[in-house]
C-alpha cells in the first residue's frame, strides 16, 4: 500500500505542475490579447519624454498640455520635485489609478487655506484655495483651483477679478464639503456642474487622494514610493491592469492597461488548471505508473553498493549472455532477482560485478548495450507477470562498463516469474510460502 500510495503521490505532484503551467500560460495568453494596448502605453510614455523637458526649476510641458488627439501616460512626475505633470482623473466609469502613486503632498494643500496664486514649474499661474473638511472619523482636505494663465487656455484671466474667481473657488469648495456631509463619503458624482478647472480631495492624515478631478498643481506625498521601471500587474475594483513604468532623465512615465476583469482570468486559469491536471492525471496513470514508481526511490548508489555487498537492496550478477541459447539459467536467476525486488523493497542489481564485489565489467559496445538494455527489458515483459517497475542504465566504474537495473516495490500484490513468487531475504531469492503469500495479498486487500 505505501508502494501504491507513493505512486499516486508522483502521480498527482506532477499532474498539479502541468496545471500549474497550464495555467501560467493561459495567463499569459490573457495578457498578450491586451498586446496593442500594451504597445499604445509604452508609445504613450515615450510622447511624455518627447514632449515634456524638465531643467533646474523649470519643466515646458507647452507641448504636452496642447496634445490632445493623442492618448497621453497616465502619470507623469519630475522625479527631482515630485511635481506631477499628469494624474489620472476620477470619473463615475472610475478612471483607472495606480493606489501607490495616489497621495498627495499635504503640506502643498496646507498653504492656500486663504485664496492665493501659485507659479506652476511648467509656467502656468494658478489661483488656489483649500479647505479642511472633518466629519465623524473623516478628516480631509479639499484644493480647488483655477488657472489663470496657462498653455491650454487661448485667453489668461486678467488680474481684476481675482475676488471674483476667490469667491467662485470658496463657494465650489463648499459645494463640495457639502456633499460629502450629505452622502457621508466622497462619490465621483461630486464633481459634476464645477466651474473651476480642478480640484483633488484628500484624507489629511495619509495624503491619499480620494477623488480626483481635472488636473491642478499637485506635488506628489513623501509617502508615495515611485515604482521601478518595468511590468506591474494589480487588481483595482475587481478589475485587472497592467501597469508600464519608465523613466528618462529626470521623469517617470507610467501607463495603465486594462487587461480586462479578474473573474475571467481567474476562470480562465481555473479551467486551464484543473482540466490540465485531470488529463496528466488520468494519462500519467494509464501509461507512466512505472516510471512514477520509480521516481524517488531510495536505492543504494554504485559507490554505496560497492561498499557494502549484496544485502536486502543490493545485488551482483557477474553477467548475462547476449545469446540466446546460452541465456537459461542466467537470466532466470537476473528475474528472480527483479521480482523478490518488486515484491520485497526497492532494489539494485549490478551486472558486471561478481558475488565477492569485484568489478569485472561488460565488454559491450553502444549496439550491443541498447541490444542487452532491450532484452533486459523483453525478459521482464514476457516472465514476469505483471510487469514491475525497472530502470536500464550504464555506469562507468574507473573505466569499467556495468549495468545498474534499479527495480522499485511494485503496486501489485505479487509478481510472479513463470508462476513463482520470490522474496527479498537478506541477500537471497527465496521462493515465497503459503504464509507469505496470504500476508502480501493482505497487504493490498485494502
Amino acid at each position: 500500500m505505501s508502494a501504491r500510495r507513493r505512486v499516486d503521490g508522483n502521480v498527482l505532484r506532477f499532474s498539479l505542475w502541468v496545471g500549474a503551467i497550464a495555467a501560467f500560460f493561459a495567463r499569459m495568453v490573457y495578457i498578450a490579447s491586451a498586446l496593442p494596448n500594451i504597445q499604445r502605453s509604452k508609445h504613450s510614455n515615450a510622447r511624455a519624454f518627447e514632449e515634456v523637458n524638465c531643467a533646474g526649476e523649470v519643466c515646458d510641458t507647452t507641448r504636452f498640455a496642447k496634445d490632445w488627439q493623442s492618448d497621453q501616460a497616465d502619470y507623469v512626475i519630475d522625479m527631482q520635485t515630485r511635481y506631477l505633470i499628469a494624474f489620472p482623473t476620477s470619473t463615475e466609469e472610475d478612471t483607472e489609478h495606480f493606489s501607490p502613486l495616489d497621495y498627495f503632498d499635504t503640506a502643498f494643500i496646507e498653504k492656500f487655506r486663504q485664496p492665493a496664486s501659485y507659479n506652476t514649474l511648467d509656467g502656468e499661474v494658478w489661483r488656489l484655495y483649500s479647505k479642511e473638511l472633518t466629519s465623524k472619523d473623516v478628516h480631509l482636505d479639499i484644493l480647488i483651483g483655477y488657472a489663470m494663465k496657462s498653455s491650454w487656455k487661448i485667453v489668461g484671466t486678467p488680474a481684476s477679478p481675482l475676488d471674483t474667481v476667490d469667491a467662485a473657488l470658496k463657494r465650489e469648495a463648499d459645494g463640495l464639503g457639502g456633499n460629502f456631509a450629505a452622502q457621508g463619503s466622497v462619490a465621483s458624482g461630486s464633481r459634476i456642474g464645477l466651474s473651476s478647472d480642478g480640484f483633488v480631495i484628500v484624507d489629511a492624515r495619509t495624503g491619499q487622494i480620494q477623488l480626483a478631478g481635472p488636473w491642478l498643481p499637485e506635488f506628489l506625498s513623501a509617502n508615495a514610493r515611485l515604482p521601478n521601471s518595468g511590468y506591474r500587474l494589480y487588481a483595482r475594483n475587481s478589475n485587472l491592469y497592467l501597469l508600464i513604468t519608465e523613466g528618462q532623465r529626470r521623469l517617470l512615465a507610467a501607463s495603465i492597461t486594462k487587461l480586462g476583469r479578474v473573474s475571467w482570468l481567474l476562470t480562465l486559469c481555473a479551467a486551464a488548471f484543473l482540466g490540465m491536471t485531470s488529463l496528466a492525471r488520468a494519462l500519467s496513470r494509464r501509461y507512466l505508473r512505472n516510471y512514477f514508481a520509480l521516481s524517488g526511490i531510495q536505492v543504494p548508489t554504485l559507490d554505496g553498493a560497492l561498499r557494502t555487498g549484496e544485502g536486502q537492496q543490493v545485488e551482483f550478477k557477474r553477467g548475462l549472455s547476449d545469446e540466446v541459447v546460452k541465456s537459461g539459467s542466467v537470466d532466470t536467476e537476473l528475474l528472480k532477482s527483479i521480482a523478490a525486488f518488486a515484491n520485497t523493497n526497492a532494489g539494485v542489481i549490478l551486472v558486471g560485478v561478481d558475488d565477492t564485489g569485484h568489478v569485472k565489467g561488460l565488454d559491450l559496445d553502444f549496439k550491443r548495450r541498447d541490444a542487452l538494455e532491450r532484452r533486459i527489458h523483453q525478459l521482464a515483459r514476457t516472465r514476469i507477470k505483471p510487469t514491475p517497475p525497472i530502470q536500464v542504465v550504464f555506469e562507468q566504474v574507473r573505466g569499467i562498463l556495468i549495468a545498474k537495473i534499479s527495480v522499485a516495490r511494485g503496486e501489485a500484490p505479487l509478481y510472479m516469474t513463470d508462476g513463482i513468487v520470490y522474496l527479498r531475504q537478506g541477500s537471497a531469492d527465496v521462493q515465497a510460502q503459503p504464509d507469505d503469500l496470504t500476508r502480501l495479498v493482505a497487504e493490498f486487500a485494502f
